[in-house]
């Protein structure tokens, strides 16, 4: 059996939410320079006891929190004004940043790719929220360092459409072995989400 591996993190894509209700996106863009990401899920179980046993366990996913890390997300003007619009910040018609305090961040899907040894990996977040940037810039010494900027992050699970209580989701995963592989990227897809071949047919089957 292949022994497989993943290496590192690139492709960042992001694509605003434009409707919650029905979970639909713009279409994604790239963003260079990604330094890394951390993802930490939320999960929280719980057993109740009746009759001197345990009664029901059960577990909820809540999504998870994290933070990106970029080198460069304002090198063009669309980039600035799509980071501002995650962010709650705004652009100024003269194209300055406006630091804003009180303007809610825009929800929005977030992907990226894992390359591995034998088989790649690429996820699609669905719905996920972006805090105001953390940097740590230091003057010139022996050697060049580059700032990055530090977006902690969240993401939470959405219902796709038609879907039921069982169907949430935080998002999902490809692999470099199936067929959407290559368009991964090109939107967010929610179709056949609420379907899931394990549940009819076993696992292995």
């Amino acid at each position: 059996m292949h022994k497989n591996g993943f290496f590192g993190v690139k492709n960042s894509h992001f694509a605003l939410m434009t409707d919650e209700d029905t979970l639909t996106y713009e279409t994604p863009v790239h963003v260079k320079g990604t330094v890394a990401i951390s993802m930490e899920p939320s999960v929280e179980s719980a057993t109740s006891y009746a009759d001197n046993e345990p009664w029901i366990d059960k577990q909820q996913d809540n999504g998870g929190s994290g933070t990106m890390s970029f080198y460069d997300v304002e090198s063009t003007p669309e980039l600035r004004k799509l980071i501002a619009a995650m962010t709650g910040y705004a652009v100024t018609k003269d194209g300055r940043m406006n630091l804003k305090a009180n303007k809610k961040p825009e929800p929005f899907a977030f992907m990226c790719e894992q390359p591995g040894h034998v088989m790649g990996k690429r996820r699609c977040l669905l719905r996920c929220e972006m805090g105001k940037p953390t940097t740590e810039a230091n003057t010139n010494q022996d050697s060049p360092e580059i700032t990055q900027l530090d977006y902690p992050f969240t993401w939470r699970p959405v219902t796709p459409p038609g879907g039921k209580d069982e169907d949430r989701t935080s998002g999902y995963d490809s692999y470099s072995d199936l067929p959407d592989y290559e368009t991964f990227f090109d939107a967010v897809k929610l179709e056949g989400l609420t379907e899931d071949a394990t549940d009819s047919e076993g696992v292995g089957a």
